[in-house]
């Protein structure tokens, strides 16, 4: 695969990886921190246990790799097609995840750990407001792109729910938490077959859960 010298050691890293999957390499363990696989079709690619630390996968599709414990911290999956791919024990620390889409894809509760305790650290302080929005992720008025709407993200579903200015709520797009939201489009439901609908599902389970576990701020704390 040519490849001019003056590329930089992204690209040329990025080429490597589409050469290897085409000629049907192995690529298990393998470090590819960095690379740029932007609107890469690596379907089916075996990765278990790769470094992909900070590569750039905007809009690639990996729909049934293997990622078992590969490291994908910080990189950017925006708009990336995982479906049916396994990330069991994999690091997902800091990727980007707008418009991703991991519709039945294999996530342990290791892999998923950091958007969960983010997503109950948000609602420790929202307690008053999970009822609501419980409600929004069942009817599909979430969209984890904006901050202000009727359909908003995380934080501003909150502040729709409580009737302030989402100005007035901490925010940072980069956290775990929305960074999980960014996956949901408005529309989105639980239980629909998408990307959207598969972590519309998750955020509904762990909402439920902490509903469950913690009660609303108005409600009497058990002696």
């Amino acid at each position: 695969m040519d490849c001019d010298e003056s590329e930089p050691r992204s690209v040329k890293l990025g080429l490597a990886v589409k050469w290897a999957f085409r000629t049907g390499a192995s690529l298990d363990g393998a470090s590819l921190v960095g690379a740029s696989l932007v609107g890469a079709r690596l379907d089916g690619a075996r990765l278990d246990g790769a470094s992909l630390v900070g590569a750039r996968l905007v809009g690639a599709r990996l729909d049934g790799a293997r990622l078992d414990g590969a490291s994908l911290v910080g990189a950017r999956l925006v708009g990336a097609r995982l479906d049916g791919a396994s990330l069991v024990g994999a690091s997902l620390d800091g990727a980007s995840l707008d418009g991703a889409s991991l519709d039945g894809a294999s996530l342990d509760k290791r892999t998923l750990r950091s958007f969960k305790a983010d997503m109950w650290m948000i609602m420790a302080g929202a307690r008053a407001e999970i009822p609501g929005l419980i409600a929004a992720l069942k009817e599909g008025r979430v969209d984890g792109r904006v901050y202000e709407g009727d359909c908003a993200c995380l934080v501003g579903t909150i502040a729709n729910i409580r009737h302030v200015s989402v100005d007035t709520l901490e925010r940072d797009s980069t956290r775990p938490a929305e960074q999980w939201f960014m996956m949901i489009r408005k529309g989105d439901k639980p239980g629909d077959k998408s990307g959207g609908g598969f972590a519309a599902s998750m955020a509904l389970e762990w909402a439920e859960e902490f509903a469950a576990l913690i009660p609303t701020s108005d409600e009497p704390v058990p002696a």
